[in-house]
């Protein structure tokens, strides 16, 4: 597969605004500068400059690969996280540096299988551009199943647009569940590898590719249920935050 080389760009901040319900995650747009057009696949992040020391932090790019002159980042606003105030504090009309696109978290090339993806948190964020590009630019004809874990209600976001991704595209399906949700969730709670148990324990995964983003001790004990539900481990593919 081949990727495109990363280059340096300036991004104009074009608006931002909390997604989340409790003001914990960010969603920031940007307008391409210079150059004004990008390429990237759907997965790729991008690093951006946050002071004059020439300190970065990395986020994932949220939107999708034809959104191609400007794109927008995700991030959760970490208590005294210096990336986090860089960009709550970014003012509309701002220019910053850019070095993008990076990483190699993907779909495979030419890729025609069932399709599960797991995540946690702002583990959404590249999978999120994944499956939407997926559906809506390349009309993805085989099953594609979303596992999310979020900690409680008040952190949930998108779920309007994966409703509605998810009855434009009958071969869509996605579950949320909850760590530490309220009295009144009736959905799967507890770890999201967990659930994933529950709803493919009897099944199998032999016939699935699997796709996993969020914090490391989430991710092995994903890839470690994966196998368990026989998925091969030549088709489970990950990214980890740290």
């Amino acid at each position: 597969m081949e990727f495109a080389k990363p280059e340096k760009y300036i991004a104009r901040v074009s608006d931002k605004y909390f997604v989340s319900e409790n003001e914990r995650f960010l969603l920031v747009k940007f307008e391409l500068v210079k150059p004004d057009r990008i390429i990237f696949l759907a997965g790729q992040y991008a690093s951006i400059q946050i002071n004059d020391k020439g300190e970065r932090r990395s986020y994932s790019i949220a939107s999708t690969p034809d959104d191609n002159h400007g794109f927008q980042l995700l991030a959760e606003m970490m208590e005294k996280g210096a990336g986090s105030e860089f960009l709550k504090n970014i003012e509309i009309g701002a220019t910053i540096e850019v070095v993008a696109p990076l990483g190699k978290f993907v779909i495979q090339q030419d890729t025609n299988s069932k399709l599960l993806f797991v995540a946690t948190g702002s583990g959404i964020v590249p999978i999120w551009s994944m499956i939407n590009d997926l559906l809506i630019n390349k009309h993805y004809q085989q099953p594609v199943r979303l596992h999310w874990g979020m900690r409680s209600e008040e952190d949930v976001f998108w779920i309007d647009n994966l409703e509605r991704l998810a009855e434009a595209n009958p071969n869509f399906v996605f579950d949320l569940v909850l760590s530490s949700p309220s009295a009144e969730w009736e959905l799967c709670s507890g770890h999201v590898q967990n659930c994933l148990i529950r709803d493919f324990g009897s099944l199998g995964l032999v016939e699935w590719d699997g796709y996993i983003c969020g914090n490391q001790e989430m991710v092995k004990e994903t890839v470690a249920v994966l196998k368990e539900l026989k998925m091969n481990p030549d088709k489970i593919y990950y990214e980890k935050f740290v």
